[in-house]
């Protein structure tokens, strides 16, 4: 009897067991989630403005002074236009708030002007009659555009070497 009892026990707990295994197993099934990863690319680019020379697109901006005469020097005199295009597509009148900038280096003598391969020349870059510091931006819209003018500035009291100089930066355009 003793005997008998124990087999019951035994297969009542391997009842259990079984019961408790199979429950489980059907339960997890419905608390199991699948997962699945999820890619999403996106390309967000900005509409780009084309700034460009009077020859055309592709082509630098260029400004001439011509000869400039030591003796009957004035700033005015020799200030000249910076003829520029800009090209900012169909999607100017969208969002026609932009900036301008000037990236170059600073005259050694003065931080206000473009740097020169005389280093007592300096050119004074404006924006509407206003100076355009290097490196500064400026707020216009693609409808008002600036008039930019540049005049070239000695350092007083030095010696400016005879000959041609030249001076480069990167006019950049981006929307505000």
């Amino acid at each position: 009897m003793i005997f008998l009892t124990q087999i019951i026990k035994k297969r009542t707990l391997l009842l259990f067991v079984t019961l408790t295994n199979i429950l489980i197993i059907f339960f997890s099934s419905f608390c199991l989630a699948e997962t699945y990863t999820l890619t999403i690319k996106v390309d967000v680019i900005e509409s780009t403005c084309d700034v460009y020379g009077e020859n055309g697109p592709g082509q630098p901006i260029e400004v001439s002074f011509g000869e400039i005469n030591l003796h009957r020097f004035t700033s005015e005199r020799y200030t000249k236009n910076i003829d520029y295009h800009l090209d900012c597509g169909s999607k100017s009148s969208s969002n026609p708030n932009l900036k301008l900038k000037l990236e170059s280096s600073s005259a050694s003598f003065n931080t206000d002007l473009l740097e020169t391969s005389n280093p007592n020349l300096g050119l004074k870059i404006q924006a509407d009659n206003t100076p355009l510091l290097p490196n500064e931006y400026r707020n216009f819209t693609y409808y008002a555009q600036p008039v930019l003018t540049v005049s070239p500035v000695f350092h007083e009291g030095k010696e400016i070497e005879l000959g041609l100089f030249t001076a480069s930066g990167i006019l950049k355009v981006e929307y505000q």
